[in-house]
C-alpha cells in the first residue's frame, strides 16, 4: 500500500488486536439473557418499530438531539444495501434508521480484523451515496449527499488504545474537517468491561451503564448496571422475555455454534 510523502501516518490496525475481556457468545444458561452483540438479538430488539425506544436511548448519548426527539422522529430504514451490480450478493447492515436527513447505522462487530473495518466503511459509503438527491436548479443540477453516522459496537479492543469511545471523521492533521457527513463512532466493549471491573457501577457514566445493560448476558449484572435508567430497566425485562422465545433461541444457537467453529 502506498504511503504519503513526508507523512508518517499511524493506522488503527498497526496496534495489536485483542479479544481479552470481551463478551463470549455461547449457549444461553440459566440466569442469562442473549447479548445485543448477537445478530439474532440485535434484529429482535433494535430492528423493530415497536422497540425504537431502546436504540433511541443508546443513540441519544452520542447525537446532538434528545432522547424524546429521537423517539418521536426516528424511523427504521431499509437495511439492505443497494447493489452496485445486479450480480452482487445481497448485503445488510445490522441497523439502519433515518432522522432529519441523516442515516444512522449501527453495526455489531465480533471480529476485529481489517476486513471487518473495511466492510463497515463500505456500508457507510454506500448509505451515503444512496441518499443522493438531485434537484433541477435552472440548468445546473445540484447534488446533495446526506450525512451518515455509523456506530460500531466492537467486541474487541486494540492494545495501546484504552478509549471506550473513539470518534473518527475525515480531517487533516490539524483537525480541520473536510466534511461532517461521514462519522464513525467506535465503541470498544472490552475497554468498558475493564473500567467496570476496576471502578464498579458507581464509577461508570450513564451511557456506559446503558451499553453494559445491552451487552451483558448475566441478568443480575444487567439489572445492577441499568438500575435507575428507566428505559434500560424496561429493556432488561423485555430482553429476558424474548431470550426464552423458541424461534430466537434456535437462531441464536445456530449463531454461537457457527462462531464457535470459527
Amino acid at each position: 500500500m502506498l504511503g504519503i510523502r513526508e507523512k508518517n501516518l499511524k493506522h488503527l490496525h498497526d496496534l495489536e488486536l485483542s479479544y481479552k475481556d470481551g463478551i463470549v457468545l455461547t449457549e444461553k444458561k440459566k440466569g442469562e439473557k442473549i447479548s445485543i452483540l448477537s445478530d439474532s438479538m440485535m434484529k429482535t430488539m433494535f430492528q423493530n418499530e415497536n422497540r425504537l425506544k431502546y436504540s433511541s436511548k443508546l443513540l441519544s448519548y452520542f447525537l446532538d438531539i434528545s432522547y424524546e426527539e429521537l423517539l418521536e422522529n426516528i424511523h427504521l430504514a431499509k437495511n439492505e444495501l443497494d447493489k452496485e451490480k445486479e450480480t452482487d450478493k445481497n448485503e445488510r447492515g445490522d441497523y439502519v434508521a433515518f432522522i432529519e436527513g441523516s442515516s444512522i447505522n449501527i453495526e455489531v462487530n465480533n471480529n476485529g480484523d481489517l476486513k471487518t473495518l473495511e466492510r463497515n466503511m463500505e456500508y457507510a459509503h454506500r448509505l451515503y451515496s444512496r441518499k443522493v438527491k438531485r434537484k433541477k436548479k435552472e440548468i445546473e443540477e445540484e447534488i446533495t449527499y446526506s450525512q451518515v453516522i455509523q456506530l460500531n459496537l466492537n467486541n474487541f479492543s486494540f492494545i495501546g488504545n484504552d478509549k471506550i469511545v473513539d470518534i473518527y471523521c475525515i480531517q487533516n492533521d490539524e483537525k480541520l474537517k473536510l466534511t461532517d457527513k461521514l462519522v464513525f463512532i467506535q465503541i470498544y466493549i472490552p475497554n468498558l468491561m475493564r473500567k467496570w471491573y476496576t471502578l464498579g457501577v458507581q464509577g461508570l457514566e450513564e451511557y456506559e451503564r446503558c451499553i453494559l445493560s445491552l451487552v451483558l448476558p448475566n441478568i443480575e449484572e444487567s439489572i445492577e448496571v441499568g438500575r435507575g435508567i428507566d428505559i434500560m430497566e424496561e429493556y432488561v425485562e423485555e430482553a429476558i422475555e424474548v431470550s426464552n422465545d423458541n424461534d430466537l433461541l434456535e437462531s441464536y444457537d445456530k449463531e454461537w455454534a457457527m462462531k464457535d467453529l470459527g
